[in-house]
């Protein structure tokens, strides 16, 4: 069996192994009366809205065989939830993520494990991404084994992509899609007509998915659909001046695109009233709240704000209490980007010790090193690599300008996540120009171990973290990972493999050493254990 293969079933059974001790959750089938007050709170598993607004679709779905929900489940997700002109109820979330987890919900509960199954499914993405990293790797990026491992290592274990890789957001899902459609492109770039639809026709179907899981993924992705026309179109000199030849492939098999997101926008019409209607543009639904209102002695209309709407309410004479009808607000997508917000959102993203990519996980910052290296290199992969260079800064640009960069309650800069597996493999090409320098590959080293205690902290505790303005109302007015080191003395965790089976015997102290040991371990074997090989063994 080759070296290659060897390594890539031991990072399928690594990422099995610390996604399985970190995956969050509880045991049972939880209903929506289970969910509300007893798993919605931090470090359980519906801590945030984003886990209850998908997770409340993938229930109704195997319930009633409908993507419509029932108020029941409508609170659970609250306050992310819009109402239709028909009067139904849906989350703010595009609709994927919850269809694609359907079957391991459906599986996980005949055992009574429905929502420890459901958050499985983003931890099976993650490892699929952590294979195709250590393929790019060695194939595009012409990285030697013990580099492409340790770019491996890096995105899954000493980045916050670990916090998302075990609960059930989109992101995993966005990673994934984008890593395996440029694999796809280079596989198609190398003119094998054997498999030439197949590589095509799996561009154009990640394409469409990954929209139907996150709407700006129509955004993200075109840094990976520009290479894949590169290798489509190309300009030819004739005798009399030039000619532009195509490869049928690629056109033939945008049918599959078509199809997916003919699929998507049937359901926007089923569902939401309009094939061009988005989730996140449905009205927002308030619940209707109790007011308690003076007392006066004639009954005449009060005041009262909710919301962001002014209503009228009267108040009774015996009770004192009023109540108020739902009110919505209409919402639309022009001005989501905003480039005055950029420089703040470079400094929130990058910088900052809210979400700052190098405050959380600083082994990042060799990832411009490596893209000098490579951009040095006299290689005919020089081209290929542009793209790559091109996606994480136009990741980084589009949510600049998004109005909230912080990305909610978040642990770490979820939406850089997409560009992290790229951010990965341009630090396996820095650690991979160190080789020789022992001091340069110790420091690179102590970056990584900082850069695995902060994922390590968000994947056993919580991602439900304060942006800095709203900590200074808090009690322990604290924020970034600082808020997560609370949990460790208190035992307070959302490892479904540790609160079922290990909180009685060992300390989360204890269980968080041995997690952080071991890889911590693997990733000093790779970097210093290494045998005589060639330069790209």
């Amino acid at each position: 069996m080759k070296k290659d293969t060897l390594i890539i079933i031991g990072i399928i059974l690594l990422g099995i192994c610390m996604y399985g001790l970190t995956l969050r959750g509880a045991t049972g089938n939880p209903t929506a009366l289970e969910i509300r007050g007893k798993l919605d709170t931090q470090t359980q598993p519906f801590e945030a809205s984003p886990e209850r607004g998908r997770y409340v679709h993938v229930a109704s779905l195997a319930e009633t065989g409908n993507f419509e929900l029932t108020k029941d489940w409508a609170e659970v997700a609250y306050p992310d939830v819009g109402i239709s002109k028909e009067g139904k109820y849906f989350s703010f979330f595009a609709p994927g993520v919850s269809y694609y987890a359907l079957p391991f919900y459906l599986i996980g509960s005949q055992f009574g494990l429905a929502q420890v199954a459901t958050f499985s499914i983003e931890s099976f993405m993650s490892i699929i991404t952590l294979v195709f990293i250590f393929l790019i790797g060695r194939k595009i990026f012409t990285l030697p084994r013990w580099a492409a491992f340790f770019s491996v290592l890096v995105y899954g274990f000493a980045s916050t992509s670990w916090s998302y890789a075990i609960t059930l957001y989109q992101n995993a899902f966005t990673a994934c899609f984008i890593v395996t459609a440029f694999y796809a492109v280079w596989r198609y770039s190398q003119n094998d007509s054997q498999y030439s639809f197949i590589y095509a026709g799996y561009v154009w179907l990640a394409y469409g998915l990954a929209i139907t899981v996150d709407y700006p993924n129509a955004l993200l992705f075109l840094p990976v659909m520009l290479y894949f026309a590169f290798v489509t179109f190309s300009l030819k000199k004739v005798t009399d001046g030039y000619a532009i030849s195509l490869r049928f492939a690629s056109i033939a098999t945008m049918i599959v695109f078509v199809f997916i997101t003919g699929l998507h926008l049937l359901h926007n019409e089923h569902y939401y009233g309009g094939w061009n209607k988005l989730a996140g543009t449905l009205q927002s639904y308030h619940r209707e709240v109790p007011l308690v209102l003076p007392v006066s002695s004639t009954s005449s209309p009060q005041k009262v704000i909710l919301g962001s709407r002014l209503v009228l309410s009267t108040a009774t004479s015996t009770t004192g209490i009023a109540s108020a009808t739902p009110v919505v607000r209409v919402k639309t997508l022009s001005g989501t980007f905003k480039e005055r917000l950029i420089f703040n959102g470079l400094y929130v993203l990058l910088l900052s010790d809210e979400r700052g990519l190098l405050f959380f996980t600083p082994i990042y910052a060799l990832t411009f090193l490596g893209m000098m290296y490579m951009l040095k290199r006299k290689t005919d992969n020089l081209t290929v690599v542009i793209f790559p260079i091109v996606l994480i800064f136009f990741n980084i640009f589009l949510y600049s300008s998004w109005g909230d960069p912080q990305g909610g309650w978040a642990y770490g800069p979820r939406y850089l996540i997409a560009s992290m597996p790229w951010m990965a493999l341009f630090v396996g090409v820095t650690i991979h120009e160190w080789r020789k320098s022992i001091f340069k590959k110790t420091f690179a080293y102590f970056l990584f171990l900082y850069s695995l205690a902060t994922a390590l902290l968000g994947a056993l505790t919580t991602n439900s973290v304060p942006t800095k303005s709203e900590a200074f109302f808090l009690p322990l007015k604290k924020y970034n990972f600082f808020f997560n080191m609370d949990y460790i003395p208190s035992n307070r965790s959302g490892s479904f493999m540790y609160k079922t089976y290990f909180a009685q015997h060992i300390a989360l102290l204890d269980y968080f050493a041995l997690i952080y040991f071991i890889i911590a371990f693997i990733t000093f074997i790779t970097l210093y254990m290494r045998t005589k090989q060639s330069p790209h063994e």
